[in-house]
């Protein structure tokens, strides 16, 4: 929701607490719970043998009662949407003479401890704004503590929102339509996956199979078109290959979520053709306070009967922070309106340790994080004989280096991510029978368990940019390399296609020109080199084939700000994308995706074009966002159904076949601010699919979701609010070859909260109401045996939030 919500958005994404994550079993381990001392000894390692108050005394100090607090606030003095004097959290402050920095808390307010007496320079930075620097007089340590307010009194641009993830710069313009969610509204959604929290958000749907494995698609596509990363790079596990695999990062986890919908290779890699959800958490410290912070949450809901409990810490002194977070999620299996739907149960634990250094321009961090998690695939309402789940385990580490010099010139920043990740998932199916036995009744009785699937992967991915400032007409720009390799083992009794090996190398540039004050040009090119080689197994003993491909994207746009509060943004794009192991290779069941799959290794790589235009204007009373999108993809890879059915498995057998295609559409938002704290939204979206060229020009592609449109009215205050949100989705019958439609429906959310104490915002409690009138529906983009049964009934959900 690019406008709703009376406080402005976390620009720089780094406002809030450290995240939290998961709960579950742990793959690979018949399914037990870790054991409490592990989950003791991660908060034993980071808060008792990590020895940061030696680390900090190690910091030259002015000698005690020789020095005395700074104290002060940011605030947006420019803002229209915001209003005037709006705090401005995640804002970067630099006292420039002792080389120390702070961020702004949620309040817009930051504190340097022992400041010795003098003259000093505080200087102010958040994304957005122009630089502001003042001095300060800190006098003797008997005045007390020194009180300022730093004022920000000219945007680069008004904007709704600003996107991080649109641009490798540190002021983000952008030139297609994106959005975020920041830790409040994550919390608002509740959900257990990503999917089914951005589900709705415009230009966004939700592949699902159960509440587990659910993805967004954007504007259409799916699949590794969509690109999900973490801290802006790749995950490490299998999400976008298939329908029954799931992201491997828990909401609770994440501090921000930013949505960029349209191509973006330039940046992130070849295959971006439909957009990037860039998942961002406080792994590693990105702004903190002197001392112990953290969060402590907890969630409930009826329709799962699901519970989820998070815990994170900090620890920081100047220069120093560590942190730790911890989760835990509990479901059982959804409630629909006509039955339980089995299958689809969650139990995941998540755990994560973190460290950083800022001092001076140079910043520098370390996380370790792991997942541990068990997920039901659902077949059949009430089937009590059969039971398919999947077991994933993930282990990742990130690294992290931001370097800013004091004093910015030519070159001005330095950012280097790296990430290495081990990645393990089982299917496993379970055979049941069932027998009596005295008054309990009918029982189950495990007859036969068979792993049909198992995957290894090791993955490794790292970007490096260099950001520069005026060159020539080149306002600013960046220059970048990336590269990314993994190496996928595949078994199991039923192994559908070969292992693969894996890399790419890639070099990528991004200028902006400003033409005037008002008027941007962004020119951007990226090369990157694939080599793909399978890897044979039990299912494919022979299998030895190469392919590589060299593949170029580039993009051209245009920005425009008209009048304060006004953006005009335009982009024309090419993407290049290699088809995935599954698409070239595939040959037989795939028990979790309840599809026999085939693929055709003769498939070419797809090339799309793209072009993106958007309009978005307003001002505290009124305003509007309107997209469009048309994207032309050469040898378009897709899942068709063939209307056959596989006579050993039972499964529908799926093939994976190249067409040209065409993708076009658009998002249309309105907003209104009316007196009295009342807010409403409302909006639609549309995403039409064709086949072009050929006897089959026109005919629909399949899995294309249908139109809709939702309105919201809402009240915030400053100690509650409260909403409520009618949903509608038309009927789908544009559709594939031997694909069923779906009829429309119409569902009613609503949600409450309140802060129980609004001045400090440490306790927060939000109730949420879910398809209130227990609407039996079916989703258009469900996996569930081709959207056979239905989606979730009524939910209740319930959760707390203790800040300290």
């Amino acid at each position: 929701m690019p406008f709703f919500g009376s406080e402005r958005v976390d620009i720089a994404g780094r406002s809030e607490e450290t995240g939290a994550r998961r709960p579950g079993r742990e793959p690979g381990r018949e399914g037990r719970p870790l054991r409490g001392s592990a989950v003791m000894a991660l908060f034993t390692v980071l808060l008792g043998g990590v020895p940061l108050d030696s680390a900090a005394a190690q910091e030259p100090r002015p000698a005690a009662g020789e020095a005395v607090d700074l104290r002060g606030r940011v605030i947006d003095q420019a803002g229209v949407q915001a209003g005037a004097g709006a705090p401005v959290p995640g804002a970067r402050v630099i006292l420039e003479d002792l080389g120390r920095t702070a961020r702004t808390d949620g309040q817009g307010t930051f504190r340097f401890s022992e400041v010795p007496e003098g003259s000093w320079t505080v200087r102010a930075e958040a994304a957005g704004f122009r630089t502001e620097t003042m001095t300060v007089e800190v006098g003797a340590p008997g005045e007390g503590a020194v009180e300022v307010e730093l004022s920000f009194s000219e945007r680069f641009f008004e904007a709704a929102e600003l996107v991080a993830s649109v641009s490798p710069l540190e002021n983000p313009v952008g030139y297609q339509p994106a959005q975020a969610l920041d830790r409040e509204q994550l919390a608002r959604r509740m959900g257990p996956s990503l999917g089914t929290i951005l589900d709705g958000e415009p230009g966004v749907a939700m592949r699902t199979m159960g509440s587990a494995p659910a993805r967004p698609v954007i504007r259409g596509f799916d699949g590794d078109r969509v690109l999900v990363l973490e801290n802006g790079e790749r995950m490490g596990d299998l999400s976008e290959t298939a329908a029954d695999h799931a992201v491997s990062l828990d909401p609770l986890a994440m501090k921000r979520v930013e949505v960029v919908r349209g191509p973006a290779s330039l940046l992130y890699g070849a295959s971006a053709l439909g957009g990037v959800v860039n998942l961002l958490t406080a792994d590693i410290p990105d702004g903190w306070s002197r001392g112990w912070s953290g969060s402590v949450a907890t969630q409930g809901a009826s329709v799962n009967r699901g519970a989820a409990a998070s815990g994170d810490v900090t620890y920081g002194t100047d220069h120093w922070a560590a942190t730790s977070r911890l989760s835990l999620r509990e479901t059982s299996d959804l409630r629909t309106p006509e039955a339980r739907l089995p299958g689809t149960h969650l139990s995941s634990l998540d755990g994560q340790v973190g460290l950083a250094r800022e001092q001076g321009g140079l910043r520098v961090g370390g996380s370790f994080s792991f997942t541990d998690r068990t997920y039901g695939i659902p077949e059949a309402i009430e089937d009590e004989d059969e039971e398919v789940f999947v077991e994933m385990e993930r282990q990742a580490a990130q690294g992290f280096l931001n370097w800013r010099p004091q004093s910015p010139g030519a070159v001005k920043g330095l950012e280097l991510r790296v990430s290495g990740t081990r990645f393990f998932q089982r299917e496993i199916e379970q055979e049941f029978e069932l027998s009596e036995e005295g008054r309990s009744g009918q029982i189950r009785r495990l007859i036969d368990e068979d792993i049909e699937l198992e995957f290894l992967q090791h993955s490794a991915t790292s970007t490096a940019t260099l950001r520069h400032g005026a060159l020539g007409p080149v306002g600013e720009g960046a220059v970048g390399v990336h590269l990314w390799g993994r190496n996928l083992d595949v078994g199991g009794e039923e192994a559908f296609t070969p292992g693969a090996r894996r890399g790419t190398a890639g070099v990528f540039t991004f200028q902006e020109v400003p033409l005037s004050e008002s008027l941007r040009f962004q020119v951007g090119a990226r090369g990157e080199g694939q080599w793909t080689r399978t890897l044979s197994n039990d299912d494919f003993p022979e299998s030895d084939e190469r392919r590589s491909s060299a593949a170029f994207s580039g993009s051209v746009g245009l920005h425009w700000t008209p009048r304060p509060g006004w953006e005009v943004g335009g982009q024309l794009a090419r993407a290049h994308r290699t088809p995935m192991v599954e698409e070239l290779y595939a040959d037989g069941p795939h028990l979790g995706a309840g599809a026999f799959e085939v693929g055709d290794p003769a498939l070419p790589d797809e090339v799309g074009h793209g072009m993106d235009l958007f309009v978005r204007g307003g001002n505290d009373r009124l305003g509007f966002e309107l997209a469009g999108f048309l994207n032309r993809i050469n040898d378009f890879v897709a899942f068709q159904p063939t209307g056959e059915v596989d006579p050993a498995s039972e499964l529908p057998i799926f093939h994976y076949e190249a067409t040209d295609a065409r993708m076009s559409g658009g998002e249309v938002t309105l907003y209104a601010r009316l007196p009295m704290g009342l807010q409403v939204e409302g909006g639609f979206d549309y995403v039409r699919g064709d086949r072009v060229g050929g006897i089959t020009d026109g005919v629909p592609l399949p899995s294309v979701p249908p139109f809709r449109t939702r309105l919201e009215l809402r009240y915030e205050g400053d100690r509650f609010w409260v909403g409520t949100t009618v949903r509608g989705v038309a009927k789908q019958g544009r559709v594939a070859p031997q694909e069923d439609p779906t009829s429309g429906y119409l569902l009613w959310d609503g949600d409450a909260g309140v802060r129980l104490d609004p001045d400090r915002g440490r306790h927060t409690l939000i109730v949420q109401v879910e398809n209130a009138t227990n609407r039996l529906y079916r989703d258009h983009l469900s996996r569930v045996e081709e959207r056979g049964f239905p989606m979730p009934g009524r939910n209740v959900a319930v959760s707390y939030r203790l800040r300290f």
